[in-house]
């Protein structure tokens, strides 16, 4: 069913208040964070409620993103504490954001409002901390802090505004997935709880695909921790101009587009070429013949051979495809008398088959689960999901990663993987990002030997999770119809590519592919260039945070309805979600803030300039007293200033330092309040930032940042760091530590491994925590059997039939 559909049934958050406060922040500095995980409650069935103060944030003056995160939420403009504290009291969750002198300093806390309150679920987005100190909420201003800005290659040397929402969007994730959760354990045992989280948290949860340090793992895995990825992007211009995006990664697809292209035969294979280095020479010889047709030939000769390609579109475009109105990624809205498409929610929760004689006799809900024959569940007491089983059928990322979250909040999750192990065994970084804190069962899920064993761990599970294309589960028989069939009281998720209905159902998708089709490669290659592909999956690791999401909404579901539930994600839902402040009003695609081609950023009050020495920093102005402050800032020392003109005590060329005088060959900087490009003064927002760009040449980066903070203005110097000084700041930082940000513990191949950790910090709950683990292929087959039911012979049996394989054993 499509999330049309699905918004027209009884939807799972139906009778819920939330209520989101929003003090000292701004759309532009939060992205998605701010007001992404209120939508998506709404797009649930929950009455939203956003309290914000009786001063607009001037710097969203000119952006429209609220337009559409914001839409169908109930607007309260107060500044009075009373009022807000009573609207938190009156929630079943609250989501505060802002500065704590705003917030807890006037009695909106969360010790406050759950002693209060204790049923409430308490959601605190704090500015970010690490031992470098504190940064606003302003996504800018902590990705250059943290040194994300030099993460990626652009299309110029030097760090870049890399424009693809990361901050923002894992801090939503992180914000909707432990409200769920809090949600779910609330419905069970009758208390509330806390979380909370920042932006800097939110930019760790996209990036667990990129972030890693072994003690002895083997050369070629430690070097793309180290080094990053040299994998080439299979990204192609046509003969018309146009750009097409290849994937050739499924069963076939490499020697099928060989022949197309009519290159020579590979004799080793894909994935042998990857690792001698033959794929990435195949990539650049394939530029000449994919040049010679038009894009449009190119789609429909792939397609026909059975090769995944997509078009590159830019963000928004891909709102006209008549696929995604289908599924309900494409939703018109009338809105004051304009008709607007905006992107509609990439989770659709609906009630499974009624609940039978059957369904009554296993038991639902969280409860009965714990009394169920089946292996003794693993998690903590006060867990967020202690006592939920969960069997993962998938593989690659997404679907693992949404596993792994639900593990790291106390699940026992059960993953399922064929006897040789799953395809992504080969990536290293995708096993240790998305397989933490699993248990492993090897088996061939097509073997008649293993049907006995999939219909127990189905009937054992709370929760069953896949992400084949559609019409594989079928065939395997652990299809929605077969799964209800076998236990009514499950929550079954889909986590699919294009969504499990639709025209383009039966596509294949992955991260390359989607990043093409939502408009993200376009987004971060800047106006007017070529597109840049992020390299850390984003697309990907979105799909497993948003297939996280709806399983704990059906989790939800379950617990307040006593059904089963079943849930569909799809990798195309989570590419839009991303780029979902784009929409189209009247036909037209509304303005945004749009990422200039020398990839600064988003106009002269919101971007990283460079300075003097070479070293860049990032600037923010949110608002005209800020602007008005740097129009008459006066010069830093060591630069004199003669006739109102700036001169650097070390150069002989005359540049602007003091902005509210005039300059040599330049402006002064306009008195008229213009951070961003692209809106009504972009003439003046153009000039202001040539007139800085000047100005701030005169110093060095470091000097113009303790300058511009001497002046109350929000600056942050751009920590310029190669990718193995980017993950140390990360897993050395001794705050990261304290707070749980980074896993360390022993792993068989690898010896002492360190990562990313559970990024989910909530309470009350006891100390205990899931036990990190990674698991080998099998590892846990024969005790998982075991606690089936499984008889020792039967277990032996399986073992020499091959169907099953446990780790130790020869194969």
């Amino acid at each position: 069913m499509s999330a049309a559909v699905a918004l027209g049934a009884q939807r799972p958050c139906a009778g819920l208040t939330v209520v989101e406060v929003a003090v000292g922040t701004s759309d532009l500095g939060l992205g998605l964070a701010g007001g992404v995980p209120g939508m998506i409650f709404a797009d649930l069935g929950a009455r939203v409620v956003r309290v914000v103060g009786t001063a607009t944030p001037e710097l969203d003056e000119e952006v429209a993103w609220g337009q559409v995160w914001h839409r169908d939420k109930h607007l309260v403009v107060t500044d009075d504490p009373a009022h807000i504290r009573d609207l938190l009291l009156g929630a079943d969750v609250a989501i505060v954001y802002g500065p704590e002198q705003l917030v807890e300093e006037r009695g909106l806390g969360c010790l406050e409002l759950t002693t209060a309150r204790p049923g409430l679920v308490y959601l605190r987005c704090r500015p970010s901390r690490t031992s470098k100190g504190t940064a606003a909420d302003f996504g800018l201003l902590v990705e250059a802090r943290a040194g994300f800005c030099t993460q990626l290659a652009g299309h110029r040397p030097g760090p870049i505004f890399v424009d693809a929402q990361a901050s923002g969007s894992g801090t939503a994730f992180l914000l909707i997935t432990s409200a769920l959760a809090l949600l779910r354990r609330r419905a069970a045992t009758g208390h509330g709880g806390w979380a909370e989280t920042s932006l800097y948290d939110g930019l760790l949860a996209t990036l667990g695909c990129m972030i890693g340090r072994s003690e002895r793992a083997a050369t070629e895995i430690e070097s793309y921790w180290e080094k990053g990825s040299t994998f080439p992007n299979f990204l192609y211009r046509c003969a018309d101009g146009e750009l097409l995006q290849v994937w050739f990664g499924g069963k076939g697809m490499y020697a099928r587009l060989i022949e197309v292209l009519g290159d020579t035969p590979s004799a080793e294979g894909y994935y042998a070429d990857q690792m001698t280095g033959a794929l990435n020479e195949r990539a650049r010889r394939w530029r000449s013949p994919f040049a010679l047709r038009p894009r449009a030939d190119w789609l429909t000769r792939l397609r026909a051979a059975g090769i995944a390609c997509e078009p590159v579109l830019r963000p928004g475009e891909a709102l006209a495809d008549p696929h995604l109105a289908e599924i309900g990624l494409a939703v018109p809205r009338s809105e004051a008398g304009h008709e607007d498409v905006v992107v509609g929610s990439p989770i659709s929760v609906q009630s499974a088959e009624p609940a039978t004689d059957t369904a009554a006799a296993a038991g639902v809900g969280a409860g009965a689960a714990a009394g169920r024959r089946g292996p003794q569940a693993g998690g903590a007491p006060g867990l967020a999901l202690h006592g939920v089983r969960v069997l993962d059928f998938s593989a690659f990322v997404a679907g693992p990663l949404a596993a792994q979250v639900l593990a790291d909040l106390g699940a026992d999750v059960i993953k399922v993987e064929p006897p040789g192990g799953e395809a992504m065994r080969a990536a290293a970084y995708a096993v240790a990002a998305c397989q933490r804190g699993k248990r492993s069962l090897a088996m061939d899920l097509g073997a008649a030997e293993t049907r006995p064993v999939v219909e127990r761990l189905i009937r054992w599970a709370d929760v069953v999770l896949h992400n084949f294309r559609v019409g594989v589960a079928e065939r395997l028989r652990i299809d929605a119809g077969t799964v209800a069939a076998l236990n009514p009281s499950a929550v079954y998720c889909h986590a699919s590519a294009f969504g499990p209905s639709g025209p383009r159902a039966k596509h294949p998708g992955n991260d390359a592919l989607m990043q093409a089709l939502t408009g993200l490669e376009q987004a971060v290659g800047g106006a007017g260039n070529d597109p840049v592909a992020p390299t850390w999956i984003p697309l990907d690791i979105t799909g497993g945070w948003v297939a996280a999401a709806g399983i704990l909404a059906g989790l939800y579901a379950r617990e307040a309805t006593g059904r089963g539930q079943r849930v569909d994600t799809s990798l195309l839902g989570a590419g839009m979600l991303l780029q979902s402040g784009v929409f189209f009003r009247d036909g037209e695609p509304v303005a945004t803030p749009t990422l200039d081609a020398a990839q600064t950023g988003y106009g002269p009050g919101y971007r990283i300039y460079p300075a003097r020495d070479g070293r860049w920093f990032a600037l923010v102005v949110p608002d005209r007293d800020a602007w008005q402050r740097l129009r008459t800032l006066p010069p830093p020392a060591g630069v004199g200033v003669s006739g109102g003109t700036a001169t650097s005590t070390d150069s002989n060329t005359s540049t602007s330092t003091s902005t509210g005088t005039p300059v040599t060959g330049g402006e002064p900087l306009p008195e008229a309040y213009v951070p961003l490009r692209g809106g009504a003064q972009d003439a003046l927002a153009r000039q202001a930032e040539a007139t800085l760009e000047a100005t701030f040449a005169t110093a060095t980066a470091a000097e113009w940042v303790a300058h511009l903070r001497a002046h109350g203005l929000a600056a942050e110097l751009v920590d310029e760091l190669d990718r193995d000084g980017f993950r140390r700041a990360v897993l050395d930082d001794p705050v990261n530590r304290q707070l749980g940000r980074v896993a360390s513990y022993d792993v068989a191949d690898w010896g002492w491994f360190e990562q990313i950790g559970p990024l989910l910090r909530y309470g009350p709950r006891t100390p205990e925590a899931p036990r990190p683990t990674l698991p080998g292929i099998g590892e846990h087959s024969t005790d998982i059997l075991t606690g089936l039911g499984f008889s020792a012979e039967e277990i032996n049996s399986l073992l020499a039939s091959k169907s099953i394989h446990q780790a130790g054993q020869v194969l």
